[in-house]
């Protein structure tokens, strides 16, 4: 695979700048290197053998790979540390980036651990918890030239988190085969098709089919899964879930306080939460975020269904910590807790919020990790790239300005002489005419103006459907030339967005084979912000 690098704007103007090195990093980050990091490190103390004990349970259940046992037995070593990342648990992965992150961690520990010189992790959050299941209950093929969302419809009206909702294999199964379809057939595709249904055969929940696909795309690697919603993993977080249920005020002002500072520097605020929020979320099988009544002095629940006072609060942590969980602003003080981490693998919208969280970090007297940007990379198909040179386009043309004015430019060199012009001479001359009309029907009477003036419009729309037509005939006239800029556009920025969050990993390995991640993971990537385009 041949690469090169573009530099491109990220979806927000905060991590724009944050990648570019604009940003003033000291106003919302903790700049430092991964040597000093790891000294950092050093000075605290994690629950090491508690977690380990359960990552170990937990990836055997999964007949996780020896790497990734070998790599979940480094984190007993005291030096040892974690480059980490998480995303939601959509269906096969959900769009590209996923899978980027994901080499984004892999390949970060690997550097660092021969940097180093100690072990290094990569470790997967899963952000299982999350109950926006309307992110995650879709793959977006294209048909007839189109992008189209197909939903997995049994999941539609779900509200509960991703690891409690139970699959139906046959359902699932025919879903995927659908997708597949899409695709049209490979010499590949039986095979990939028999992968996915033993993923699924072996997968209870939305979140073990997620992790039972991470497993098997990077067993060679010993990514390491963490199931944010897993019970054993709440039991290890209770203490940490009493301390952020008594700091939660502290946590609303100092978010406060980093957002208002970042405002006064002139960025938007990416973190929306109301100054009673509690920042934990309790389950009961509907998923209920936690707010502080300051008069009352207990917590509550929105619905009205549940009241606690602190104590009582506490007591549930201690008995039921599976029912708790965190939100966006605790969910990073939880992962900082547990693990002893060199690096967060960011995408845009993270970076962004992380900004909000320098001064929460700071309450409990931490350093937040260095912030790294995930690869962010574009995917050019051999056909694709002949395609963008016979219509003499660069991809970074494609990615920044788009096909649509490149093919109008095209148009306009290849329509007849004057073909514009005639057509508005032929407005102007039809309107000095019918003007000539509409002054005899008025001195027969006046009352006949509003019908020539509807008149008058008509006529104009007739000219305008006439335009039309000829331009639509020779666009068809020229229709494999036109589909190229079609093509393009559906492959690198469909519905104006990045490819990367958008297409689905199953397209490509269907195409390319079953090995198509593993070989994209050994690309040579640099660590520079820069975009990578990847010749395919």
């Amino acid at each position: 695979m041949e690469v090169i690098e573009l530099s491109l704007p990220a979806t927000n103007r905060l991590a724009t700048e944050y990648i570019e090195g604009t940003f003033p990093v000291h106003e919302a980050f903790h700049p430092c290197s991964f040597e000093e990091r790891l000294q950092k490190l050093r000075k605290r103390t994690y629950l090491r053998d508690a977690l380990v004990h359960h990552l170990l349970a937990y990836h055997k259940q999964f007949q996780a790979s020896d790497q990734t046992i070998a790599n979940i037995e480094k984190l007993r070593h005291p030096d040892s540390v974690v480059v980490i990342g998480g995303q939601q648990a959509g269906l096969f992965t959900g769009p590209l980036y996923t899978i980027y992150k994901i080499i984004s961690i892999i390949t970060l520990a690997k550097q660092q651990e021969q940097q180093l010189g100690v072990p290094v992790v990569p470790v997967f959050w899963m952000a299982s918890e999350d109950h926006d299941i309307a992110e995650i209950n879709y793959v977006h093929v294209a048909e007839d030239g189109k992008v189209k969302k197909y939903v997995y419809s049994p999941l539609a009206k779900e509200k509960r988190m991703a690891a409690h909702i139970e699959l139906n294999a046959d359902e699932l199964t025919e879903w995927v085969d659908d997708i597949l379809k899409t695709y049209g057939e490979t010499n590949v595709t039986n095979e990939l098709r028999t992968y996915i249904h033993e993923c699924i055969a072996k997968s209870r929940t939305v979140a073990e089919f997620f992790a039972n696909v991470i497993f098997t795309l990077f067993a060679k690697e010993g990514i390491v899964v963490v199931d944010a919603a897993h019970p054993q993993l709440r039991a290890i977080e209770r203490e940490w879930f009493m301390t952020l249920a008594h700091e939660h005020e502290a946590i609303t002002h100092a978010l406060q306080n980093q957002q208002q500072h970042l405002e006064r520097l002139g960025y938007k605020k990416a973190i929306d939460v109301t100054p009673m929020c509690a920042h934990l979320f309790y389950d009961d099988g509907q998923r209920r975020l936690l707010y502080y009544d300051d008069t009352q002095h207990c917590f509550y629940t929105k619905d009205g269904v549940y009241r606690f006072t602190h104590d009582e609060l506490r007591q549930r942590i201690e008995s039921e910590p599976q029912s708790f969980s965190n939100n966006v602003v605790t969910r990073p003080l939880m992962q900082e807790w547990l693990f002893p981490t060199l690096a967060f693998i960011a995408g845009p919208g993270e970076i962004a919020y992380w900004a909000e969280l320098k001064q929460v970090f700071e309450h409990f007297q931490w350093h937040m990790p260095p912030i790294v940007p995930r690869l962010s990379v574009t995917l050019v198909e051999r056909h694709i790239a002949t395609d963008l040179a016979d219509v003499h386009m660069t991809v970074e043309e494609a990615l920044t300005t788009g096909t649509k004015r490149a093919l109008e430019e095209w148009i306009r060199n290849n329509q007849p002489a004057a073909f514009d012009e005639t057509f508005r001479e032929a407005k102007k001359q039809m309107a000095l005419i019918h003007e000539q009309l509409r002054q005899l029907g008025m001195q027969v009477d006046p009352h006949l103006e509003e019908v020539m003036l509807k008149n008058a419009e008509r006529m104009e729309t007739q000219i305008d459907y006439l335009q039309q037509l000829i331009t639509r005939r020779m666009l068809q006239k020229h229709d494999v030339h036109v589909r190229k800029y079609e093509r393009i556009e559906l492959s690198l920025c469909p519905n104006n967005m990045p490819q990367e969050r958008v297409w689905n990993v199953l397209y490509y390995m269907n195409r390319y084979g079953l090995d198509f991640v593993d070989r994209l993971l050994h690309v040579d990537y640099r660590w520079n912000g820069m975009h990578k385009i990847v010749y395919i």
